[in-house]
């Protein structure tokens, strides 16, 4: 089988997120109802939602889908991961380490890695394209195999530089975006507000519904506070009650 170059959001509704596979996110395909189901992507095809319910999955089904999301995430084709594989056998190792020690050794991998392009099937079209150097040296092989203390580089161009800049330029906005959500969860809240003494601790309160906002017992880690929630964390000792627009 060759390289895949069909639908993206149809491979990622089946096997799951690939983030070096596509930017885009099933959204729209998540299922509505209520339970524990509730926000989960819907398989595709006309029995999707069959899927969904069905409760367990093959011993061989798990495999293929794993062997898939190495094949998809890196766009490997199946006879190029085979040789992959036959190569890591060789080596007297964890062949699962090896393997995988490969695969990202591969540049197109690694340009997609320093956030130089938001997916690997970018960084193969930049890579292809000429705007990467390795030891000042032009390479437009995406699966070439780099070495360590290898250099990699722009071509000092200004089509070049302008495309890698602004793809790092976009990575980095996106990665401040996550960090302020982050700084909002209630996990990382309770952490700050020096409530618990470390986050797994804050975790295990609200896993164990000790942890309540607004007088609403809640179990999500990832619950957003803002600044008019009240914050009670029950303990043994009493409950603690602390206002976040008092702060």
């Amino acid at each position: 089988m060759s390289r895949y170059l069909g639908p993206r959001l149809r491979i990622v509704r089946r096997i799951g997120k690939l983030r070096g596979f596509t930017r885009k996110k099933p959204f729209r395909r998540s299922f509505r109802g209520k339970g524990p189901l509730s926000g989960k992507v819907i398989p595709p095809g006309q029995h999707g939602l069959t899927k969904l319910f069905k409760s367990r999955e093959s011993d061989y089904l798990i495999r293929l889908k794993v062997k898939q999301r190495l094949r998809f995430h890196y766009g490997l084709s199946e006879k190029q991961l085979r040789r992959y594989v036959q190569k890591a056998k060789k080596i007297k190792e964890s062949t699962g380490q090896i393997l995988l020690q490969l695969l990202e050794m591969r540049l197109d991998n690694i340009v997609f890695r320093l956030n130089m392009a938001p997916t690997i099937v970018a960084a193969r079209q930049i890579i292809s394209h000429g705007h990467i150097h390795v030891n000042n040296k032009k390479v437009n092989i995406p699966s070439y195999l780099c070495k360590p203390k290898d250099i990699i580089s722009v071509v000092m161009k200004e089509k070049s530089l302008k495309l890698i800049q602004k793809n790092i330029q976009e990575s980095s906005n996106k990665m401040n975006f996550y960090k302020k959500r982050l700084e909002k969860t209630l996990a990382f809240v309770l952490f700050k507000l020096k409530m618990v003494p470390n986050m797994t601790t804050a975790l295990q309160l609200i896993n164990q519904g000790n942890v309540q906002i607004n007088n609403k017992k809640t179990t999500s880690p990832q619950t957003i506070c803002y600044i008019k929630d009240v914050i009670t964390v029950l303990t043994p000792e009493g409950s603690r009650q602390i206002q976040l627009n008092n702060i």
